[in-house]
């Protein structure tokens, strides 16, 4: 017999807003009609009176102002600052609501999964409960007389709080920094109802429910905590394999692995009670984190075991996918999740200045066997970073931690917590035995969710700063360390990098600019030059990355126009980033954990640190930090990318995670026409941690060259091969002076091909989205970042996530831009 099912009304989709300035909220949450009128009646009063605007739920307040025009697309040149204001203002959202008829002794429950930031909320205009904080959810008895009802919600104003220069301990509600203005988001208010809302009737409804598991052996374990008693079936593939009560044995249970190591196997948890039922995909898997070889005592531990297989931590930085949160989710979300898992990522790092992420971030993330790392909503500031440590607000973020973890427990792709980003007293990161608030958060991370991984922040320390002077006067105290977050140039970039020390690197970037089809949807044409900070349009949009002096001192003052100047700065992100990856691979098992900064924006900018612009199109740095990623690698070791007029040297690096057998490893120098300079070659043995192999060096020379480093099996197959290209000059000047290469260019339903004909290599090979800005829809070309040699063939699959037809922009330093598709 079918077990009793609640009867769920969803409320999302078409409401009403209108702003309200002091306490004029008080006259708009008047019910629209007198409840129990019937459905004739209802339906007259549909029409919006004046003063009322259409809205969506789950939404936003700028959102929905934007839709109806009230104010210009804020996601455009500088409109973002006409919505400043709305942050000052109540907003009462609203509709009517039908409650159906339901069995005697039902209850009526209003579900509200997340407001922004708190609401009073009113049932035929009578207030039935206040809402504090946009991670919590409510569900709030009302009235069950079936028939029309009026439901009204008046979200509070933004409250003060702290941008990103600022003081962490003047900081007094647990919600994203960013949105108060930060490097790559202006002040971007959001106040919303931005999760669900429903209605759900039952006898006996189910309140919170959390559900968390354990593997011991091949014994799995559900443990359920609910508000009553309830019973609980555990399914696979939809066959029923265990029942019980609050705690569940499955025998036999199939292990979730991360990607690249293991199916993700998901379990489905029904939690029932006699008419109400919840469900949970879970995941069996065992995490153990283990100190890094050779690491101090003092060090924490930094090395991931899932499953008895230790598992190298790369991967990305993750702010929210948009500032206006619930925009972030569906196929947006979807498509940045698989931009991050096709990258060879194995962990995201929620940052602290952003959200606790939500149900359906952790769901795809457990499907994609992506790690998560979640920060709590702390950030740093710029002039003070510990947090408050008064009693009223330990306790206040001790309530909120309550309120949070355990609806999170249940994701397997979870595997650690952190108390927030950067936070630290006097330049030393914090810990709980000198913050009260990340001791409160602490305990009640162990209490709610025992056995999870917990960090205080991170950096966390001793020293925070990945930098020279840092790493010379103190290398033993390169544990977790920070930054640096923009190009160092053509020869310090190098030495810094291969000086490093650290046992994780959690977050360091180079900026760039973004792509030519998301900078034409976002600044007009009149305003994008110049690009640099002389130009209000490119401060108000990413002033923090504008590294445009950097950019043409790099290319000795001849870049001309923004085009050459987007195209000088996204190569010195894509190479200097790469690098940077490469370099604290090379230190592996000692470095455990890469994570550069970052994946996505939250906000579309001009200049930015991330590797996927605001539309979804990857920047080329996206692609070489994918090839850096990939588990099998040989890389190429220097002290500079611009020679000036020194005696260039290089060593081939390799590793595998899987373990190749013997091979051999040959370094070449080429000149751009696919000259052999010269070249060196070793037998390499098995390899799997990071080995160097050999190194080749040159006499001083003139222009540009292209190191090589290729592996090959025993068999004679490349298992990889790296191109990398340097100067003898002072910089890059001589990409402006390369002669055209000869390519011919076809494409088909699933892709481009490239041939090369004659000419020199080309450098700087991208396929970039030719669609015009704001045609709907994500295109993903799979980039390689390596020169095309001469004679060489190669082919780029293109896809367009929904199926869609593409056109793509085939383009290079010295490559005639072809468009195809």
């Amino acid at each position: 017999m079918p077990h009793p099912v609640p009867t769920v009304v969803p409320l999302g989709g078409e409401w009403e807003v209108r702003e309200a300035l002091g306490d004029t909220w008080e006259w708009y949450v008047r019910p629209r009609i007198e409840a129990g009128n019937n459905a004739a009646d209802a339906a007259d009063a549909v029409g919006r009176a004046p003063g009322w605007l259409p809205a969506t739920v789950p939404g936003s307040v700028v959102t929905d102002l934007a839709a109806a025009m009230e104010i210009p697309d804020p996601r455009v040149s500088r409109n973002s600052r006409a919505a400043e204001w709305t942050g000052g203002r109540s907003w009462v959202y609203r509709r009517l609501v039908e409650v159906p008829e339901s069995e005697p002794g039902s209850s009526v429950v209003l579900e509200l999964d997340g407001v922004d930031p708190s609401a009073r909320v009113f049932w035929d205009g009578t207030m039935i409960a206040e809402v504090a904080g946009l991670f919590r959810a409510a569900r709030l008895p009302v009235p069950a007389e079936p028939g029309p009802h009026t439901l009204a919600v008046v979200l509070a104003p933004v409250p003060a709080s702290e941008p990103q220069v600022g003081r962490t301990e003047r900081v007094r509600i647990h919600a994203p920094r960013m949105n108060y203005g930060w490097d790559f988001c202006p002040p971007f208010p959001h106040q919303g109802i931005w999760k669900g809302v429903r209605l759900r009737i039952a006898r006996e409804p189910l309140g919170a429910v959390s559900v968390r598991t354990e593997l011991v052996g091949d014994s799995g374990r559900v443990v359920v905590a609910a508000d009553r008693e309830v019973t609980t079936e555990v399914l696979l593939d939809g066959s029923p394999v265990a029942g019980g009560g609050a705690v569940v044995d499955v025998p036999a249970a199939e292990r979730w692995w991360p990607a690249g190591l293991g199916p993700q196997r998901l379990y489905e948890v029904r939690v029932r009670s006699r008419d109400d039922e919840r469900t949970f995909a879970v995941g069996f898997r065992t995490v153990e984190f283990v100190r890094n070889p050779g690491s101090p005592e003092s060090a924490l531990p930094y090395s991931a075991v899932v499953n008895g297989v230790r598992v190298p931590l790369v991967g990305w930085n993750w702010v929210p996918a948009d500032a206006q949160y619930e925009q972030g989710g569906g196929a947006r979300l979807a498509h940045l999740l698989a931009l991050a898992a096709e990258s060879g990522a194995r962990l995201l790092r929620v940052w602290g200045g952003g959200l606790i992420e939500t149900e359906e971030f952790y769901r795809r993330c457990d499907e994609a066997g992506l790690l998560v790392w979640q920060e709590f909503s702390q950030s740093s500031s710029g002039a003070q970073s510990a947090p408050a440590a008064d009693d009223q607000f330990v306790a206040y973020l001790r309530a909120e931690a309550q309120a949070i973890v355990p609806t999170l427990t249940h994701h397997p792709a979870l595997i650690m917590w952190g108390g927030g980003n950067e936070l630290d007293q006097d330049g030393v990161p914090l810990d709980e035995a000198r913050s009260p608030a990340l001791a409160a958060l602490a305990d009640t991370v162990r209490r709610c969710d025992p056995g999870r991984h917990w960090v205080p922040t991170s950096p966390s320390g001793p020293a925070f700063h990945n930098r020279l002077d840092v790493i010379e006067t103190a290398p033993e105290d390169q544990h977790d360390v920070h930054g640096p977050w923009e190009h160092q140039g053509l020869a310090a970039h190098y030495r810094l990098y291969n000086a490093g020390r650290s046992l994780a690197h959690t977050e360091f970037g180079v900026e760039g600019m973004t792509n030519r089809r998301a900078l034409d949807g976002l600044i007009p044409a009149e305003d994008q030059e110049p690009a640099d900070r002389r130009n209000p349009v490119y401060r108000h949009l990413g002033d923090w990355w504008n590294n445009a002096e950097l950019v043409e001192r790099s290319f000795g003052g001849r870049l001309r126009g923004v085009e050459q100047l987007r195209r000088a700065s996204q190569w010195l992100q894509a190479t200097g980033l790469a690098y940077a990856v490469e370099a604290d691979r090379r230190r592996a098992p000692r470095c455990s954990m890469v994570l550069p900064w970052q994946l996505d924006e939250s906000f579309p900018n001009a200049w930015c640190t991330s590797a996927v612009d605001f539309s979804g199109e990857p920047k080329p740095a996206f692609w070489a930090v994918a090839r850096a990623f990939a588990a099998d690698r040989v890389t190429v070791r220097t002290e500079a990318a611009a020679w000036a007029g020194g005696s260039p040297a290089a060593e081939a690096w390799v590793w595998s995670e899987r373990g190749r057998p013997e091979g051999r490893v040959a370094l070449r120098a080429r000149t751009l026409d696919g000259g052999i300079v010269a070249e060196e070659s070793w037998t390499v043995e098995r390899v799997r941690d990071p080995v160097p192999v050999g190194s080749l060096a040159l006499p001083p020379r003139d222009g540009l060259f292209l190191w090589e480093a290729e592996w090959e099996g025993s068999g004679g197959e490349v298992l990889d091969r790296e191109l990398v290209l340097a100067t003898g000059g002072a910089d890059l000047s001589a990409l402006l002076d390369l002669p055209r290469a000869e390519v011919e260019v076809s494409a088909d339903e699933e892709g481009v091909t490239l041939q090369h004909h004659a000419g020199p290599a080309v450098v700087g090979l991208v396929l970039a989205d030719a669609r015009e800005p704001g045609v709907p829809g994500f295109v993903v070309a799979e980039g390689d970042p390596r020169p095309l040699l001469p004679g060489e063939r190669r082919r780029m699959r293109v896809r367009a996530r929904d199926g869609g037809p593409w056109r793509m922009r085939v383009e290079g330093w010295n490559l005639e831009p072809v468009t195809v598709g």
